[in-house]
């Protein structure tokens, strides 16, 4: 009989001190002991931030090619004879470096240790080039001509890309602790944006008298959509971290896509079209970062560098027109568009 109590007892010990253990990481949970907080929290203020970044970025899209030098007399052999009459370097608009900022303005908010952070980046560029005749021939012209003798041929093409891009985002998220140096915090957001590219090009046809010609294609989306992150921080010493950053989105918006030509400021062709579809974004970063609070943890101040990474898929569909116009050859590119390049930030806390 005494050796049934004393095993009852055992068993009873044994749920209690599971039931305690259970509580007690129940409680844990429930006090957010299990992955703290990693946001940047000053005492006795309004829990608020300002962001603001210095962008040196080049862009790049795909389809600005405008031209071909070094293009000699055509093949006339019917099939050919092998001989190489078709050769050169095609010209393209290349990328240009240029500046562009990022500002935005969150807050802590007291419900679980979330934040809500609200974005603005805005960048634009402007790269331009030019290619004329060579001793081998006349260059060859790569965008629609007009219903003319020779306009195929150029002595001289001039070509001008213009890219200006907003984006606003809304994100909400939070950040905690995964061990005693790395940070996370995913993040869930609401994306809008717009983005207008315009692609230019001037040629002067070799004919005889001469005839200058002038295109202007446009592709301008405006969308939105849903994009989720992760920033990502690991804690060195005396206030330095390494970071990284890595986010995607899917938009629905819609696109603006016209033509223009002109042949010695006579209209020669114009089109339209406006249709709707979806496009996705990628967005990559890495660098080095710096924080420190101020005034007995009153203020916090944060400085990084690194280097970032955007990818457009989908968002460049320049109407391509070649050959004589009444052939309808008509090609819409599905091009990308990138972004990238340095990034200095700021961030204060107050």
């Amino acid at each position: 009989m005494k050796q049934k109590f004393l095993t009852a007892q055992l068993v009873l010990l044994s749920s209690m001190t599971f039931l305690h253990a259970d509580m007690s990481e129940h409680r844990e949970r429930e006090e957010g002991l299990i992955n703290p907080s990693s946001r940047f929290q000053v005492k006795n203020g309004c829990n608020m931030f300002l962001t603001a970044d210095f962008l040196w970025w080049s862009a790049n899209s795909d389809g600005l090619y405008y031209a071909q030098n070094n293009f000699g007399s055509p093949t006339s052999a019917n099939p050919p004879d092998g001989s190489v009459d078709f050769s050169g370097s095609l010209k393209r608009v290349e990328e240009e470096w240029g500046p562009g900022a990022r500002v935005g303005f969150g807050g802590n908010m007291p419900y679980d240790e979330w934040d809500i952070y609200l974005n603005w980046t805005w960048f634009h560029a402007d790269p331009s080039d030019s290619a004329k005749h060579h001793q081998r021939g006349p260059l060859l012209v790569l965008w629609a001509h007009p219903d003319a003798d020779g306009t195929n041929l150029a002595t001289h093409a001039h070509a001008k890309w213009d890219l200006t891009i907003n984006v606003l985002d809304l994100e909400m998220g939070r950040s905690f602790w995964v061990g005693k140096h790395l940070s996370l915090r995913p993040y869930m957001c609401i994306r809008g944006a717009w983005i207008d590219q315009e692609f230019k090009i001037k040629y002067d046809y070799a004919t005889a008298p001469g005839i200058k010609g002038k295109l202007k294609i446009e592709s301008d989306f405006e969308g939105v959509g849903a994009r989720a992150g992760i920033d990502m921080r690991f804690a060195l010493y005396n206030g330095w971290s390494l970071y990284g950053l890595a986010s995607a989105s899917l938009m629905y918006g819609s696109f603006d896509c016209d033509f223009h030509q002109k042949s010695n400021h006579h209209k020669i062709a114009r089109t339209e079209d406006e249709f709707h579809r979806g496009i996705s974004t990628v967005q990559m970063g890495l660098g080095v970062r710096w924080d420190k609070f101020f005034h007995n943890r009153r203020y916090h101040v944060g400085v990084s560098a690194g280097w970032e990474q955007n990818i457009w898929y989908g968002v460049t569909q320049f109407h391509h027109n070649f050959s004589q116009l009444q052939t309808g050859a008509l090609v819409q590119n599905n091009g990308d568009l990138t972004l990238q390049g340095g990034t200095l930030s700021g961030r204060f806390d107050f």
